[in-house]
């Protein structure tokens, strides 16, 4: 297989495998809240030794990295800002709810991908957002069910639109070398979260024993679940067209929901709410069966 020149099946399966692990995100999440770390922290925990090991790899090759760093760090703020609220939106609202209020992105790196990366869109794709929106109305339109409508909703809409940036811009400029994309996105997305966290009080540091105490299981969720999945849907990110990875990586949701609704009774969705869950993710059957897959 060449890693640098994939076939489109090969980097959508690594997108649908690497996107399904993601789905078990917000379970690391709550078990580190529940040892006592603070929400903000939790991201920072599990994106700082990630972010250590590909920084060897960054400074080693440093002179090649060095071009493309302007280009890195602005995605990285975007990838960052994705993650950082994404993950802050786990912990103040529902799991489900803010799945599928990030998986709009769709509809979000369909517009990004026609005008500034001449994506050819067929009707299957405009039907699939107006498919998507309409979810979107059922979904929130009952206010959040047992748990009401937060800041951790907002968080999860705005992450898939700072998603469907970042992924063009990587598709953009696929000339940048990993080490940079994987650097500024890991130590960003820690950044963000603490400051995210901070304006909402969410971010009081942890005491040297707390740190100690999560620091083997916080390393083994950044390396063993974190650097991977990223890694994976960022390199398929350089062959595939935004909009297709943003539907692709909707396998997340259905393990989310799964795992939520097994783990979180308190989580489940009403009946109108799952009509909107249901055709947010009819959006995404409906796109990939018309939709052509890679540039």
């Amino acid at each position: 297989m060449n890693l640098q020149n994939p076939s489109s099946n090969f980097a959508s399966a690594a997108v649908l495998v690497s996107a399904a692990i993601w789905g078990l995100y917000w379970i690391p999440l709550r078990y580190l809240e529940g040892l006592g770390v603070a929400e903000a922290w939790t991201v920072a925990l599990i994106n700082i030794p990630a972010a250590a090991a590909v920084g060897v790899i960054f400074l080693v090759q440093f002179k090649a990295q060095k071009p493309h760093l302007r280009r890195g760090f602005l995605i990285g703020i975007f990838m960052g800002l994705t993650v950082a609220m994404f993950t802050i939106g786990l912990v103040h609202s529902s799991v489900v709810r803010v799945t599928l209020l990030f998986y709009l992105t769709p509809v979000w790196s369909t517009l990004i991908g026609t005008y500034w990366l001449k994506e050819p869109i067929t009707r299957g794709r405009w039907l699939a957002i107006a498919i998507g929106l309409l979810g979107l109305g059922f979904l929130v339109s009952q206010g959040g069910g047992d748990l009401p409508l937060n800041i951790g909703d907002l968080y999860g809409f705005v992450s898939g639109i700072t998603w469907a940036i970042g992924g063009a811009m990587i598709k953009r400029y696929g000339e940048i070398p990993m080490p940079t994309l994987l650097v500024f996105q890991f130590l960003l997305a820690s950044g963000f979260a603490l400051l995210l966290g901070a304006a909402a009080g969410l971010a009081p540091t942890p005491s040297l024993a707390l740190l100690y105490q999560v620091a083997p299981a916080s390393m083994a969720i950044s390396i063993g679940l974190i650097f991977p999945s990223v890694l994976i849907i960022f390199w398929a990110q350089k062959f595939l067209y935004p909009g297709r990875v943003g539907l692709l990586i909707m396998t997340e949701v259905m393990v989310a929901i799964l795992t939520a609704s097994l783990f979180l009774p308190n989580e489940a969705l009403g009946f109108i709410e799952w009509i909107g869950a249901c055709l947010i993710v009819g959006a995404c059957l409906v796109e990939i069966i018309e939709q052509p897959a890679k540039a």
